[in-house]
């Protein structure tokens, strides 16, 4: 098991790499919207959710009630219920209290990394795979935070755009690798145009579960065509 949670943990590594241009964002945040350093640390080991974090400082800055920050937190972190499920069916046989300890881990770069690891070879210990996935990312997470805390400012002005294309193309090399077919590719440009129009017409975050729902339908929709045609033809068979 601990072979399995390693090698997950090398496995991750890349993504964790990835990890850490949006981590240097987080705690440039904190530090220049005057948020204490223990804060910040704190959110990344207890809460561990890279966009809600971003999210929560923006509005914790903005003077926002906990009531809605807690709500706005709720509603971007929704997507983890469908990545979740997704990852289920693999672990039927893990304990009630490993399952917890692995959703706490649980982020779209694990998310990413352990269902192409067990739709291509499922390792022996899923469970202890994710485990080891969930704790490269969270230590690249934690640290990249802390240095964007205290060095963020050594990172010049005309560097800060690029660090917000670097996040958006850690997210398109984690998506590519998933598309093999045309379910899953109809639920990424659903998905895609979904979550881009939402972001401009609808207020708040709820594009998030808004592109979630459209592209798993979307999915789902062109899966059960596929297998209906399948079935049609060895039938005329």
């Amino acid at each position: 098991m601990r072979k399995t949670v390693w090698r997950a943990f090398r496995d991750t590594i890349p993504l964790g790499i990835g990890v850490v241009l949006y981590g240097l964002v987080y705690g440039m945040m904190g530090r220049q919207e005057g948020i204490p350093f223990w804060f910040v640390l704190g959110m990344s080991l207890l809460v561990f959710a890279g966009s809600s974090q971003m999210a929560a400082l923006e509005l914790v800055c903005s003077g926002a009630g906990p009531l809605t920050t807690t709500f706005t937190i709720l509603v971007v972190n929704l997507r983890h219920v469908v990545m979740g499920a997704d990852l289920s069916r693999y672990m039927k046989a893990v304990p009630t209290a490993a399952r917890c300890a692995d959703a706490f881990f649980l982020t779209d770069e694990v998310y990413a990394m352990t269902y192409t690891a067990f739709r291509s070879t499922p390792p022996q210990f899923p469970s202890a795979y994710m485990l080891g996935s969930g704790l490269c990312v969270y230590s690249f997470w934690a640290l990249s935070g802390v240095a964007g805390y205290f060095f963020g400012q050594l990172v010049p002005p005309v560097l800060e755009p690029a660090l917000g294309f670097a996040m958006a193309a850690v997210f398109l090399a984690m998506l590519i690798p998933l598309i093999r077919d045309f379910p899953t590719l109809a639920a990424v440009l659903v998905s895609l145009v979904t979550a881009v129009a939402g972001s401009l017409y609808l207020p708040g975050k709820w594009y998030i579960l808004l592109a979630a729902l459209t592209g798993s339908l979307a999915g789902f929709g062109c899966e059960e065509l596929r297998l209906r045609r399948r079935n049609r033809k060895e039938e005329a068979k």
